[in-house]
């Protein structure tokens, strides 16, 4: 039986721990350059990213990793940074276009 996506697959290093989603946003602000507004449900590699309100998720291309907000219900909200490819960013990047970036060319 296959087993279901588990958002415990998909993160490399926990950021921040247990902070309030204005927290995680900032320290996204601070560490990427291009960041998008995601909303509760968005699906990241399969896995419903559970968040309560829309968040906002970084594209850190130099290092090759995604910020991604995630709130477990026992736990509370934190912010992980996930390794990935190129190839990986620039379908995010593409995805999340759509919305626009939360702010174009802001450098942080």
């Amino acid at each position: 039986m296959p087993q279901e996506p588990c958002f415990n697959r998909l993160w490399s290093e926990i950021l921040l721990k247990n902070v309030t989603p204005r927290r995680a946003d900032t320290r996204v602000r601070k560490t990427c350059r291009e960041y998008y507004r995601i909303t509760p449900g968005f699906v990241f590699r399969g896995v419903p990213v559970l968040i309560e309100k829309p968040m906002l998720v970084g594209i850190d291309e130099e290092k090759g990793r995604i910020l991604l907000p995630f709130r477990k219900p026992c736990y509370g909200t934190s912010l992980y940074s996930i390794d990935s490819d190129n190839a990986e960013i620039q379908a995010i990047r593409e995805g999340l276009s759509v919305a626009k970036p939360e702010d174009p060319g802001k450098k942080c």
